[in-house]
């Protein structure tokens, strides 16, 4: 009796499996390509961008809903930028990876436009310019070495463009790091990053306008 019984349990699960050989592979591939991100429609992520004299529009997007990447040229047809997603393991996680800086960061404080008070650090022949708005801190970095102006200067560029178009509202904590020097071996990337639950969302670009434009027109 107890070998019919387990001979008919063995026939079910053959036949089970059996349907989901048949309809199994094409409910994955179809699960796969809902999820699948091919087109920038399905992201975050802005069409385009413009701003001063930087126009970028957005080539190509890969990935999946929860980790994706979009990548954008300039006017030449160079890969000036790049808008990515991440979902990490928690909002801790997504939030450690932002480099936020508190209010109460040190060091001597200026004035720059609108009435917006920064504080002043130097450190290996780098001035950074620091200062907070809503739930974002923002960091303007300028070479000593640099003589197209001074970091208040370029740091107020920096203050005026982000006073014309709010960054994303939907941001936990949110930060800005750009750089004066925009050309060059030693140029660094300009970076705006913010954290949303468990999910983080970071613009990478070669010219801080472009790069703050991104950010600021996906919201």
């Amino acid at each position: 009796m107890m070998f019919n019984q387990s001979k008919k349990i063995l026939v079910t699960a053959a036949a089970s499996l059996a349907v989901l050989a048949t309809l199994g592979s094409g409910t994955l591939l179809t699960m796969h390509a809902a999820n699948g991100v091919s087109a920038v429609s399905q992201t975050a992520a802005p069409t385009t961008a413009t701003a001063n004299s930087t126009h970028l529009t957005a080539t190509n997007a890969s990935g999946t809903k929860q980790n994706y990447t979009v990548k954008y040229h300039n006017q030449a047809g160079h890969t000036a930028a790049t808008f990515q997603k991440k979902t990490l393991g928690s909002a801790t996680a997504a939030a450690n990876q932002v480099a936020y800086f508190g209010r109460g960061t040190a060091g001597p404080s200026v004035k720059l436009t609108h009435g917006t008070q920064a504080v002043v650090q130097g450190t290996m022949g780098h001035t950074y310019v620091h200062w907070n708005t809503g739930h974002w801190s923002v960091t303007a970095v300028t070479s000593n070495a640099d003589q197209s102006g001074t970091p208040t200067q370029f740091a107020n560029q920096v203050n005026d463009q982000l006073q014309q178009q709010h960054l994303p509202t939907a941001a936990t904590t949110g930060a800005v790091t750009v750089y004066s020097q925009a050309n060059g071996s030693s140029a660094q990337a300009d970076t705006v990053k913010w954290q949303t639950g468990d999910q983080l969302y970071a613009v990478s670009g070669q010219t801080v306008a472009g790069t703050v434009k991104l950010a600021q027109a996906s919201d």
